[in-house]
């Protein structure tokens, strides 16, 4: 009865030692407990042989449930690392598919527009906060030249005032000449 036991717990430790899912650190561990659990058994007296095989027994059932939770962990694992790595190149697909449509309209909008589409383009701001940049820049560029035009005409007031009179004689003496020349 102990040899058919033997061969059981020889089996499933040979069982253990070729799982695929197991590392060799878990699978020497169980290797040992279970084996050094049979040589236990085997240097017990014959008295207590019935309780030897039920120990028996039952160390062999708690060795293949061991080996079948570590081999469903690892399974379940694999497939966990399975699964996030194809979810994982699935959103790298996605991405690239999406850049590669969206150049491929840029491409196409590039190729459709004249040079002054381009340009009219370049003015449109695209969402409301470049707008309201451009109004801003804008705003602030028509202030400044109208404060320097005020400090221009503040400070060099004579100057100004030539000016005025030059291109009013300038105009007046183009008007005589033109009708001089008609008449």
């Amino acid at each position: 009865m102990i040899t058919r036991q033997q061969e059981k717990m020889q089996g499933a430790i040979r069982d253990m030692t070729t799982s695929s899912f197991i590392s060799d650190s878990k699978r020497e561990s169980l290797d040992t407990k279970c084996h050094m659990a049979h040589v236990d058994m085997k240097e017990g007296t014959s008295a207590l042989q019935s309780e030897v095989s039920t120990s028996a027994e039952e160390l062999e059932q708690l060795c293949g449930k061991e080996v079948a939770a570590a081999d469903i962990e690892l399974e379940r694992m694999r497939w966990d690392f399975v699964l996030a790595k194809l979810k994982y190149e699935h959103e790298d697909n996605e991405k690239q598919r999406l850049h590669e449509e969206r150049m491929q309209q840029i491409h196409q909008q590039a190729v459709k527009r004249p040079f002054s589409q381009g340009l009219q383009d370049l003015l449109q701001p695209p969402n409301p906060y470049a707008l309201f940049l451009y109004c801003f820049i804008v705003i602030h560029v028509i202030y400044t030249v109208k404060e320097l035009s005020f400090y221009f005409f503040q400070t060099h007031y004579l100057f100004c005032f030539a000016i005025v009179v030059f291109y009013i004689l300038k105009k007046i003496f183009q008007d005589y000449k033109n009708k001089k020349k008609y008449s």
